[in-house]
């Protein structure tokens, strides 16, 4: 009975990574900025991963600089904001 439960242990034990690699979805950097390219997006910068959504910085096909949200699984913005970011720093001179 100990060994087969020991065996058991052992096999959930080794298992545990590739159960992990099964389940654990999203794409990776490059396929976010191809996706981005091909849906009319250049000049793709600031790309991270914050709580699980990709952000970052692009000009979309409108010529104009927009923050973005892009879903992980799908590579889909599901957000386009204008982007306002001064990199002037005005507020603080003060």
């Amino acid at each position: 009975m100990k060994k087969v439960v020991g065996l058991t242990a052992l096999a959930a034990i080794f298992s545990a990574p590739f159960v992990f690699a099964q389940t654990s979805t999203g794409l990776d950097e490059n396929a976010i900025i191809r996706n981005l390219e091909s849906a009319g997006y250049t000049d793709v910068q600031d790309l991270e991963k914050d709580d699980g959504i990709w952000e970052a910085e692009a000009t979309n096909a409108a010529g104009q600089r927009v923050e973005l949200d892009i879903d992980p699984a799908s590579g889909a913005v599901i957000r386009e904001e204008p982007d306002n970011d001064d990199d002037d720093d005005k507020d603080d001179l003060n």
